[in-house]
């Protein structure tokens, strides 16, 4: 089935630049893990209560990932090991997401030879946190996680249902934290609807308090963020508290001031799609970005990120002026990277 790719975003993997603002991005990295790209596809109900015999639905509405026609197939453990040595060659930072990663069989095997056979620095997989309990090996091999999470609301009347299972997902949250070491290593994502605005600034606090890394962005629906959340004042106290929160260092929150305004205010920027490329299960490569549909080349076959770029850019042009309407945080901070580097440093390691 197509929802369970595991797929594979190389962080900064064509950066150029003098190597100590590689040295500083690779600090930003680690600081602030990347969640860009993590509105996840979570899985129709029938395939899971035939093949994984759980009771879970974890369909959002604001999935990007739905279109049949962004799927790859998923190509064996070896040949895919292979793939990740492939991307190693031009980054040392990957990002593990889906779908829901840990749906694949061999998640474990792949997460602990991207970490010790192809040596990535950091290694990152984003999930919806269900099914860690059965993979703890993914544990031991990640850098860092990227647990989705909603809203602390609880709801067993509907088994099917996302809130129904927040019991097991805070459960393998104590597990992961136990695995990692350190709360610091796991950052809870959310996304913001019109519903659950009072959810979100309950999960800050509780963020706070367990050590958890928080990150936020708001719904997109086909591609496009919610204008009327600006309408909504609990949406903009939200908004201030948070970027007030990070300005403060009181608590670790993704991103800087600038950056979470930008990207819950739906400021203007401009996106560098490439910065953060990414790469489906069976090797194709998107150009300029996945929302266009336009896939370039292939890894295995073409060798490079960096050709496959330059075969995009011959074929379908220079990367078009979209006018920022993808408010993710990676599209965001690709912005910053590019038109305010040193700026853009400092607030982060503050």
């Amino acid at each position: 089935m197509a929802e369970k790719k595991a797929n594979f975003v190389p962080v900064n993997a064509l950066d150029k630049r003098p190597p100590s603002k590689r040295d500083l991005l690779h600090g930003l990295v680690r600081q602030a893990p990347f969640v860009a790209k993590n509105l996840q596809l979570y899985f129709r109900n029938a395939w899971r209560r035939r093949v994984l015999r759980t009771k879970v639905d974890l369909a959002c509405s604001y999935c990007t990932q739905k279109e049949p026609d962004v799927f790859s197939h998923e190509l064996p453990m070896r040949q895919t090991i292979h793939l990740l040595k492939r991307i190693r060659k031009e980054t040392d930072s990957i990002v593990i997401t889906g779908g829901e990663p840990t749906l694949r069989a061999d998640i474990e095997e792949l997460t602990e030879a991207a970490r010790f056979e192809c040596k990535y620095r950091s290694l990152l997989l984003i999930t919806n946190g269900t099914l860690l309990d059965r993979k703890p090996r993914i544990l031991r091999a990640v850098t860092g996680l990227v647990v989705s999470l909603d809203a602390l609301a609880a709801d067993p009347t509907n088994p099917l249902s996302k809130p129904a299972a927040l019991p097991k997902v805070l459960e393998n949250l104590e597990l992961a934290k136990e695995l990692l070491g350190s709360p610091r290593r796991i950052t809870i994502s959310t996304v913001i609807e019109q519903w659950n605005i009072g959810e979100v600034e309950k999960l800050l606090d509780w963020c706070g308090q367990q050590g958890f890394v928080f990150a936020a962005q708001s719904a997109q629906m086909e591609k496009m963020p919610n204008l009327a959340l600006l309408q909504n004042p609990q949406y903009q106290v939200l908004v201030d508290k948070i970027i007030e929160r990070r300005r403060r260092g009181v608590q670790a929150i993704n991103g800087t001031p600038r950056t979470i305004e930008t990207l819950l205010r739906f400021g203007s920027f401009e996106c560098y799609p490439t910065m953060f490329p990414r790469v489906y299960p069976n090797g194709d490569v998107f150009y300029p970005c996945e929302p266009l549909r336009k896939v370039a080349g292939n890894l295995l076959r073409d060798g490079s990120l960096k050709k496959i770029f330059a075969r995009g850019k011959k074929i379908y042009g220079d990367i078009p002026p979209c006018q920022g309407i993808c408010y993710l945080f990676g599209n965001v901070l690709s912005h910053y990277y590019v038109n305010d580097f040193w700026a853009l440093a400092r607030d982060f390691i503050r």
